[in-house]
């Protein structure tokens, strides 16, 4: 590729600014807030649009800011075909126990950027501003018009993204740097249902943990009078269960035993943990294996009690090849047998593009090039990111081959969505020109 070492000069030479863009991305605490005019998702993720915008326009790049819709579009090149590159500004809360620095004051250490939001997103938002830039200051010949959105609800509900299509056509294809490389090329689908108790608890007064249906809570409590039982548990992302332990589980098991309790109490917590012990859907008798997408996975969230009757909340992956109308009918029936209603209030279809798409096989190509690893293979994505809502998208991540951190931290500090998040700088260096030469393969297709 003729370009390829002046774009890796380029980024040497840009690193001190990467830097600066990133920690100054970081200090605004672009947390989901209260709706304000103008601000539909609070006003800091309304403030880091703002600013991401300012730093587009600064370099003379066309901008369009929905501020209704939460998102901020700009713009390189006037193809007939176009290329996305997509990131969301938007972060989780703070979190509290940060060993290092606080949430939104970025420290720089030891070769990483540590952050709410240095890997997730608000790295990505970089790498999409500097692939504009080195395309348009190396004066790079780019056939498509190259559109790089900037999200601010990714982190809430993706309302952002469904505000963006139904105001647009798509580009032709996109990257969607929130994950990790080489690439995935799929979503498994999502289905989310609430199953809720018909008659009222005897002698439970509470019961009650978690607060995102597609985290494993890690902590629950009961009540029994005055009495209250709280139990731990090892908390993950529904969308990946293993090495987890539902808190309500351990708790339900422990009061299903208690021979205070009437007998009712004691069958619905013995019900509850036996819903909660496994996560393949086996006490649904929906256990599935999807060839590109893998098991099938259903775990709990939240639970609740709303005027004396326990809610569990769901989140359930699963592949394409699953029967969905048969696994809901079961679903259905075993609560039905057992004195529970089940509600399914959210479904969003798997989707996934053959390895043979021609901007998949591009991508893969450039990955193995530039890593020398030529046994790579793209993924299915457990998870959601705004390419469940594109038509034509993979993921990507946005660190690549920086190294071990050098400094110590407590268990799970340091990743995504953890305290202490941190990225090494080399990462995002070389995750940036991978992009780069990402975009320029995909666009001689």
């Amino acid at each position: 590729m003729i370009f390829k070492e002046q774009i890796h000069d380029y980024i040497q030479q840009h690193k001190g600014e990467i830097v600066d863009t990133l920690k100054e991305l970081i200090r605004i605490p672009s947390v989901r807030g209260e709706a304000e005019d103008n601000a539909p998702f609070g006003k800091e993720c309304a403030r880091v649009l703002e600013f991401t915008q300012r730093l587009y326009e600064s370099y003379t790049f066309e901008t369009e800011l929905d501020v209704d819709g939460g998102y901020l579009l700009s713009y390189f090149g006037q193809g007939a075909k176009s290329l996305g590159l997509f990131a969301h500004a938007d972060v989780v809360p703070g979190g509290n126990n940060w060993a290092l620095t606080a949430p939104f004051e970025p420290l720089e250490k030891d070769g990483f950027i540590i952050g709410r939001g240095a890997m997730d997103d608000k790295s990505a938002v970089v790498t999409s501003l500097y692939c504009a830039k080195i395309i348009k200051e190396l004066g790079i010949p780019f056939n498509r018009r190259l559109i790089c959105f900037t999200g601010a609800n990714e982190e809430s509900g993706m309302q952002d993204i469904k505000n963006y299509i139904s105001a647009h056509t798509p580009p032709d294809f996109s990257l969607v740097c929130d994950t990790a490389f080489p690439l995935y090329r799929g979503n498994k689908g999502i289905l989310h249902f609430v199953a809720t108790q018909e008659a009222t608890m005897h002698d439970i007064t509470d019961f009650s943990g978690g607060s995102a249906f597609n985290i494993i809570l890690g902590e629950a409590k009961a009540k029994i009078g005055e009495q209250v039982f709280e139990e731990k548990g090892i908390s993950r992302h529904g969308a990946l269960p293993e090495g987890s332990l539902n808190a309500a589980h351990v708790l339900s098991k422990k009061l299903s035993q208690n021979d205070t309790l009437s007998a009712y109490d004691r069958k619905q917590m013995d019900f509850i943990a036996n819903l909660l012990e496994k996560y393949y859907g086996e006490v649904f008798g929906i256990e599935h294996t999807d060839e590109d997408f893998g098991n099938l996975t259903v775990t709990n969230g939240i639970v609740k009690m709303t005027e004396g009757k326990i809610s569990l909340c769901f989140d359930m992956r699963y592949g394409a090849s699953l029967d969905i109308k048969e696994a809901k009918a079961k679903i259905s029936r075993v609560f039905d047998n057992n004195g529970w209603s089940v509600a399914f209030v959210r479904e969003s279809k798997p989707f996934i593009l053959s390895d043979d798409n021609p901007y998949i096989a591009a991508c893969m190509n450039t990955y193995k090039d530039f890593t020398k690893k030529h046994d790579a293979k793209s993924f299915v994505n457990a998870g959601a990111t705004y390419a469940r809502y594109l038509p034509c998208a993979a993921e990507i991540g946005t660190s690549l081959n920086g190294g071990k951190r050098p400094f110590d931290l407590p268990a799970r500090h340091g990743s995504v969505h953890q305290p202490d998040e941190c990225i090494t700088i080399d990462g995002l260096l070389n995750a940036i020109e991978l992009t780069m030469l990402m975009l320029l393969e995909c666009d001689k297709q």
